[in-house]
């Protein structure tokens, strides 16, 4: 077999971009080496098929570099070309919380590229590195990864305070590019809870992403990124996400000891949408509830785990029952015909972070399902009417048809309240604005894939 013919077995993208990484270098390998043995320190036997990390010490941010260039590249592609592209608006303070967020779990996504994993006898070996200061950290499941106690202001921070609690806590290993170093790691077995996840009916609430969090954290409308981002680092690293089985069980392993709060998580599309019509969709269904039973954070009830403790019988009960529905309309208020295209907002005004959108359908409809109860503002954004002027194209099977918009309108918000019962009596009107169509030209091409190729150069 041809030395690299392996990368036949990764995702088409990434052999795509392994492949073009590994022609710009030499063949051979030049640099450092760092090998070792990691121990589990309770049953003192190899850590088998554990993955080994090696990350810098030094900032790195290809990630979010690469992040920046493709918003930089997605904003000209949305603003348009010619005289009457539109101007590219800066971010709201929404999306750069979510970018800044998503730019952070970026960064750590690029540390999986440098990984090595350990044989049967717990010996693990990296090979090219080049001279500097490194992080070396197990990721095994069911054991703690003290790599996941810091954040990337931690590991930057100059406090005297926190440098010596990072010291303590992570295994640093000093290379000069010409020497190599042996490194063996203890992993220390992490604390872990159980229990079951079922509706107000006592039915199993299967699929469900159970996650713990800090008590009395603060939500952001950027968790839901982290929490997506989060699964995939944790996939990413050989780590099972935590989820409800078809009885509702579910385990959390490989836990610090501490204080936290148990989160199931549940986002799916909404009722009705498929392939075919997508773009009815919107956000979706996003549920999160909380140990104690209750959709708000601020309610839940909170617990503590010793070190390597199993804590059993950590249940959450869904008061679906409190759920409703809201389905609107939106029209124009120079003649009350309702608009075919836009989105229209929601938000929590108890809980920023339950902010979702629905797209404006066919018939003027908006629609949102199993909402907690609770005072919502919802806003009407970037309503038009529009018309299909042609077939499109064909994405994945899909047959997306070419859309023009001819009129365009502004915007307007109202107040709601959920209490006992389902609303399907909002209609909102809102007036025609100034607008000229665009230039028909074609759209700037995102660079994104060449730009992924630098953060596998930057690998250690």
């Amino acid at each position: 077999m041809h030395r690299y013919a392996h990368l036949l077995l990764l995702p088409p993208m990434f052999s795509q971009l392994a492949v073009r990484s590994f022609a710009q270098q030499s063949p051979y390998v030049v640099g450092s080496t760092i090998t070792g043995h990691v121990i589990c320190a309770d049953t003192n036997t190899p850590a088998r098929f554990a993955k080994v990390f090696l990350k810098s010490t030094a900032p790195d941010h290809s990630g979010e570099d690469f992040l920046k260039r493709f918003n930089d590249d997605l904003d000209k592609s949305t603003a348009g070309d010619g005289p009457q592209a539109k101007p590219v608006k800066p971010p709201s303070e929404e999306q750069q919380r979510i970018r800044s967020a998503a730019a952070r779990n970026m960064n750590r996504a690029t540390d999986l590229l440098s990984a090595s994993t350990v044989g049967l006898d717990g010996y693990y070996s990296f090979a090219g590195i080049k001279p500097g200061t490194y992080y070396l950290h197990t990721v095994y499941n069911g054991y703690v990864d003290p790599f996941d106690e810091f954040s990337a202001e931690d590991l930057e921070s100059t406090d005297p305070a926190v440098h010596a609690r990072v010291a303590a806590r992570l295994v640093t290993v000093n290379i000069s590019g010409t020497d190599s170093a042996r490194v063996d790691l203890r992993i220390e077995r992490g604390a872990a809870l159980s229990g079951r996840v079922v509706f107000d009916d006592g039915t199993p609430a299967a699929g469900w992403i159970l996650s713990v969090i800090h008590p009395k954290s603060v939500e952001d409308p950027a968790d839901v990124l982290i929490s997506n981002l989060s699964q995939v680092i944790a996939l990413g690293k050989g780590i099972p996400l935590p989820m409800t089985d078809d009885l509702g069980h579910y385990r959390i392993a490989g836990l610090p000891a501490g204080d936290y709060t148990l989160r199931a998580n549940l986002r799916t599309a909404s009722i009705g949408i498929s392939a075919a019509n997508i773009g009815d969709g919107g956000s979706g269904i996003d549920l999160a509830v909380y140990s104690g039973n209750t959709f708000s954070r601020s309610d839940a009830k909170s617990f503590k785990l010793a070190a390597g403790e199993e804590h059993a019988g950590i249940d959450i009960t869904i008061p679906a029952r409190s759920l409703h529905n809201i389905i609107g309309y939106v029209a124009a208020k120079t003649d009350g015909h309702t608009l075919n295209s836009g989105e229209v907002s929601l938000t929590s005004k108890g809980n920023p972070a339950l902010h979702l959108k629905a797209a404006i359908r066919d018939d003027g409809s908006f629609h949102y399902e199993y909402l907690p109860p609770g005072a919502y503002t919802i806003t009407v954004d970037d309503a038009a009417d529009s018309k299909i002027t042609g077939s499109g194209n064909n994405f994945m099977g899909l047959n997306i048809p070419d859309q023009e918009i001819t009129h365009k309108y502004g915007t307007t918000t109202t107040d709601i309240t959920l209490t006992d019962s389902d609303v399907d009596s909002i209609h909102l009107t809102v007036a025609e604005v100034s607008w000229t169509p665009p230039e028909k030209k074609p759209r700037t091409q995102l660079s994104g894939p060449d730009d992924a190729v630098g953060i596998f150069d930057t690998a250690p």
